[in-house]
C-alpha cells in the first residue's frame, strides 16, 4: 500500500512540475514554434509531457523519434491512459492497418472512461484517413452532442464536409464557429492567414486590371 501512495504521490508531483511548463509550451506553440517545444519538453520525462513530446514530433513528421518515445512510454507504464492515446496517435501517423488498431484503442478508452468528443473526433479521423467519410461524419455528429464547441470536432466537421462536397454554407458556418470561438487555435490562424493573403492577391489583380 505504501508502494502504491509514494507511486501516485510521485505522478502527482510530476504533473504539478509540468504546469509552469505546460504554460511555457502554449506560448511558444501559440507560434507553432515546435523546435523550441520540444528543447522545453526535454527537461522532464513525465509520461505527461512525453504525450505532449509525441503529438510535436508527429507534427513535424518525425515519425521515427515519436516512436522511440511511445516506446519508453509503453515501458514505464503501457497502461497509462496517455501512453495509450500516444501509441493511437502513432499508429495513425504510421497509416494502412495500424489505423484500425488506434481505432480500436480510442474504443478501448471509451469502454473504460467513457464517452467524449476528443475520443469520437479521433476515431472519426481514423475512418477520414481510411476514406469512410459517412462514417466520420456519423461519430462528429455524435461528439457535437456531447461538446457542441469542440476545436477538434469542428475542424474534422470541415474536412469531412468537403470531402462529401457538402454544400459550400455547411463549411462556412463551421469555420466562422472556430473563428468566433478559437481565434487563436492553429487551424484559425492558419485559415485567417491564407484568408488574408487572398484578399491581398486579389486586390492586386484588380488593381492591375483597372490600370
Amino acid at each position: 500500500a505504501r508502494a502504491v501512495c509514494v507511486c501516485a504521490c510521485t505522478r502527482v508531483l510530476c504533473v504539478c512540475a509540468c504546469v509552469h511548463m505546460y504554460i511555457v509550451l502554449m506560448s511558444v506553440l501559440h507560434v507553432q514554434d515546435y523546435t523550441n517545444a520540444l528543447r522545453t519538453l526535454h527537461q522532464t520525462q513525465s509520461l505527461e509531457c512525453s504525450a505532449l513530446t509525441v503529438q510535436f514530433l508527429l507534427a513535424i513528421d518525425r515519425v521515427d523519434s515519436a516512436m522511440l518515445e511511445v516506446k519508453r512510454m509503453m515501458e514505464e507504464d503501457e497502461d497509462f491512459i496517455l501512453t495509450q492515446l500516444a501509441q493511437a496517435w502513432l499508429y495513425m501517423a504510421v497509416g494502412g492497418a495500424k489505423i484500425k488498431d488506434a481505432f480500436f484503442i480510442f474504443q478501448e478508452a471509451i469502454d473504460r472512461h467513457g464517452t467524449t468528443a476528443y475520443l469520437l473526433s479521433n476515431q472519426a479521423s481514423c475512418h477520414v484517413l481510411e476514406g469512410k467519410y459517412e462514417d466520420a461524419e456519423g461519430l462528429l455528429q455524435d461528439a457535437l452532442e456531447k461538446d457542441a464547441n469542440s476545436p477538434e470536432v469542428l475542424v474534422n466537421l470541415i474536412v469531412v464536409s468537403g470531402k462529401m462536397s457538402k454544400p459550400a454554407e455547411v463549411s462556412r458556418r463551421y469555420i466562422s464557429q472556430m473563428k468566433d470561438s478559437h481565434p487563436d487555435h492553429y487551424y484559425t490562424r492558419d485559415y485567417l492567414a491564407k484568408e488574408g493573403e487572398f484578399d491581398r492577391l486579389a486586390s492586386n489583380f484588380n488593381a492591375s486590371v483597372s490600370a
